[in-house]
Formats: C-alpha cells, sequence, structure tokens
C-alpha cells in the first residue's frame, strides 16, 4: 500500500508544469531624461523604454545569470547586476552588453556608481568595488570581518557613497524555513537584522553604526555626509519603517509613516522629492526631503522591489509582475505594457486554463530558494512539503492571503539531499512541483 501511495504521489507530481510570473526587480533612469531600464530576476531579461514606461525594447543577450539589479549613469553607459556577482556593461544605450566581472558574491542584490570609475556592488556579506569603472578585471572583493559583522546572517541590500570616501550600506535578513530540528524552532531570522555601516576610505574598511533587533534594511540613501534615510520593515508585522539620521549616522531615528505602508525596499531622492516601495504595493512620496511622507495610490498589491526617478515627475517602479510609470510624479501610477504577465496569469487560474501557478528557484537548490505563487482568488493558502514517500514535513504557509502574487523564502541545506514534493492549495485549487535539493 506505502508503494502505491508513492508511485501515485509521483505520477500525480509529474503530470504538473512550473509556471513563470515575471519578477521585474530592477530598474534605472538616465537623469533628465524619459530613457529607463528594467531587468528580472527570473531570468536574464533587460528591457529599455525611451518614453518612461510606454513603450518598451528588449535589449536581452545570451547568458546563463539572473538579473538583480540595474544603473544607468547616462543615457549611454550603465552595468547590470547578476547572481554570482556576474557584472555586464554597456556603453550605447543597452544596445548591446559586454561582460565585466565573474563572481564577486553568489547572492548579489545592489550596483551604484557615482561617477565614471567608482562603483560599487552588495551581496551577502561581500562587497565589490571598483575605482577603474569596472574595465580590466579592477572589480575587488571587500569581505567583511567576523566580527562585528555575521557572515551567517547579514545579507547586505542597500549601499550609498556621497563621494569617494564616505560610504553606507544597510543589511537585512528575511526569515527562512526549514525542517524541525532538536531544540530548534521551525523558523530562523525572525527577528530583525538589521544593520547599517559607514565607510570613511572608499569601502577599504567599515564600521558598524546600528545593529537593529526589531526591523530589517533594505535600502539606504545619505543626502550629504550628515542627512540620511535607511528603509525597511517588520518581518513578523510586516509594517514599514523610515529612519533619518542628522549626523552621519551616529543615530537613527524612527520617522512617521502612514501605518498602512508595508515592508519597503527601496528608496529615491530627487531634489526634495523622495519616494519608497515596498510589499502590497505601498508606494510612499514626501516632498519636504523625507521629513513627512504620504501614501500614493498603487494600481497593484505585489511586491515592488526598486523605483527610480529621472527628475520630479517621470519615474518606474519595478515589481513582481509589474512595471508602473509615471508622468507626474506619482499623482497617478500607470501599469506598463510590461507588466500585464500576472494579471494574465491570475485570469488563467482563476478559470481553471492552469493550475501550475507555482514555482521555486533556483531548483535544484543547495541552501536558500524562493517559492513563488499566483493566489487567483483571496482566501486560505497552504504550502506544504512532502519528501519522496508523501510524508508531509513542513507547512511553510498557512493564512489568509489577497489575489497576487507572493513569495516565501525557503532554507534546503537544514534537509537531506534529494527529492521532494511541494504542494500549493487555495479554495479547492491545487498544484504540486518537484523540489530537488543537492
Amino acid at each position: 500500500m506505502r508503494k502505491y501511495l508513492i508511485v501515485s504521489f509521483i505520477l500525480f507530481i509529474s503530470s504538473i508544469a512550473i509556471s513563470f510570473c515575471h519578477t521585474y526587480h530592477g530598474v534605472s533612469m538616465a537623469s533628465n531624461t524619459l530613457k529607463g531600464w528594467v531587468v528580472r530576476s527570473d531570468t536574464g531579461c533587460v528591457y529599455y523604454t525611451p518614453d518612461c514606461g510606454i513603450t518598451w525594447t528588449n535589449q536581452s543577450f545570451l547568458n546563463s545569470r539572473y538579473f538583480h539589479d540595474v544603473f544607468f549613469l547616462n543615457e549611454q553607459k550603465g552595468w547590470i547586476l547578476a547572481d554570482y556577482g556576474y557584472i555586464f556593461y554597456s556603453t550605447n544605450g543597452g544596445n548591446s552588453w559586454s561582460i565585466q566581472c565573474m563572481g564577486i558574491a553568489k547572492v548579489t542584490t545592489r550596483i551604484i556608481f557615482l561617477d565614471d570609475s567608482c562603483g560599487w556592488t552588495v551581496g551577502c556579506e561581500i562587497i565589490g568595488r571598483t575605482i577603474h569603472g569596472g574595465y580590466n578585471n579592477s572589480w575587488e572583493q571587500i569581505v567583511l570581518p567576523y566580527p562585528p559583522f555575521s557572515w551567517d546572517s547579514l545579507e547586505i541590500w542597500g549601499i550609498t557613497f556621497v563621494n569617494r570616501l564616505k560610504g553606507w550600506f544597510c543589511a537585512g535578513y528575511f526569515p527562512v524555513y526549514y525542517e524541525s530540528m532538536p531544540g530548534a524552532g521551525d523558523t530562523w531570522f525572525t527577528k530583525g537584522q538589521g544593520c547599517i555601516a559607514k565607510s570613511i576610505n572608499g569601502g577599504d574598511s567599515w564600521q558598524l553604526q546600528k545593529r537593529d533587533t526589531i526591523y530589517d534594511f533594505f535600502d539606504i540613501k545619505m543626502l550629504d555626509t550628515l542627512n540620511g534615510f535607511v528603509v525597511g520593515g517588520n518581518d513578523r508585522t510586516m509594517s514599514a519603517v523610515i529612519m533619518k539620521t542628522l549626523n552621519g549616522g551616529v543615530n537613527w531615528q524612527n520617522v512617521t509613516i502612514p501605518t498602512q505602508a508595508k515592508y519597503l525596499r527601496s528608496l529615491k531622492f530627487q531634489g526634495n522629492q523622495a519616494w519608497a516601495v515596498g510589499h502590497q504595493g505601498t508606494i510612499l512620496h514626501s516632498d519636504d526631503e523625507g521629513n513627512t511622507w504620504a501614501l500614493q495610490t498603487s494600481p497593484v498589491e505585489t511586491t515592488l522591489y526598486d523605483v527610480d526617478f529621472s527628475d520630479s515627475i517621470h519615474g518606474l517602479i519595478a515589481g513582481d509582475g509589474y512595471v508602473l510609470y509615471t508622468h507626474n510624479g506619482g499623482n497617478t501610477w500607470n501599469i506598463s505594457n510590461l507588466g500585464i504577465e500576472e494579471e494574465k496569469e491570475i485570469a488563467m487560474v482563476r478559470n481553471g486554463q492552469r493550475n501550475d501557478n507555482i514555482k521555486v528557484f533556483p531548483n535544484p537548490l543547495t541552501n536558500i530558494a524562493t517559492i513563488r505563487y499566483v493566489v487567483p482568488i483571496a482566501g486560505q493558502i497552504k504550502l506544504e512539503l512532502y519528501n519522496i514517500a508523501g510524508k508531509s514535513i513542513k507547512t511553510l504557509t498557512n493564512e489568509y492571503q489577497k489575489v497576487g502574487t507572493h513569495t516565501v523564502k525557503f532554507l534546503g541545506d537544514k534537509l537531506a539531499k534529494g527529492i521532494y514534493f511541494l504542494r500549493y492549495k487555495n479554495a479547492g485549487n491545487q498544484s504540486v512541483i518537484k523540489v530537488i535539493i543537492k
């Protein structure tokens, strides 16, 4: 009977495919133009718009990496940061791309340039730096020391420099789920892992300024050597936080923001205007250099990962399933033609045209993976992990969720290597996919 159940379960699994809900993860605009670029983290795709989000051209090129961030210094010169620390660059507005670096960090999150020469990347506990524009293998690794920086709970997400010497980074860590072990709970890093550090020598060394036990931090912007802001949130309540400093990061204080705001992922300043975006479609705006914030109306409820503006009125936002654009400073946000994939996916699932609305990447995996799934009808959602024998070994999610695309982090290195199955259930709809841990 046991053998029959295992075979039946495997046959059921094999009949279901994995779907894509495209994740637009990084966005950049060339200053004082309508030109913008967006990259996807579920594949190596890059898109270009000449008119701030109305029309798009695919500038993708052959590569095997997923893209996490894009940065354009001007209309011609730009860089893309991919997984495993790969960096690509263009000198002709993205019409062609060349590889510039391989292997700075396994997990990568952000790339910035101060000028033609000075650039930095971040990911895990590693900082990448170039003072030669990245040419001629000029990218170098800066590995943070332990202590005070803990390699197993430090993921750097944001970095900012005000000149060639003075810079700051911020870090956070998502909760990760794994099979219960003796003496351990079933989640790690559910409390705040927020961290802020400062460098006064171009990134050669870093001084820890703040460690938080409530919040995680995901982006940081310094307006000058004294004044700056950091954004993030509480991963237990999904509430958002914005903090500011008036003394170069020695002290940080909370800024009052709307209580409806959720877990913030990106921050952009343009003169005295500022925007912050995050989970459940949150878009915040300030017109007084970040001192007061108000919600802007968002047309979506998915996670928004990145925001950029070329001037005070033209901006783009990259998120789960959508790219948004505005031509009036965010008074109205529009869904770009690139961002209709999730809407189609939800409609197909809801109409019963497909039930393969869940994806795990990377898959196979060795440590942390992301589970992404579509909720076509709001209701109780359950994600459950089974072993090869069809035994449930872990419930990852079991809660009410809204319509849209959702993600869950999963820590696979606490499980034995082998084949597992992940089942998604929602109001009678069910999907199951195979997960391989190697």
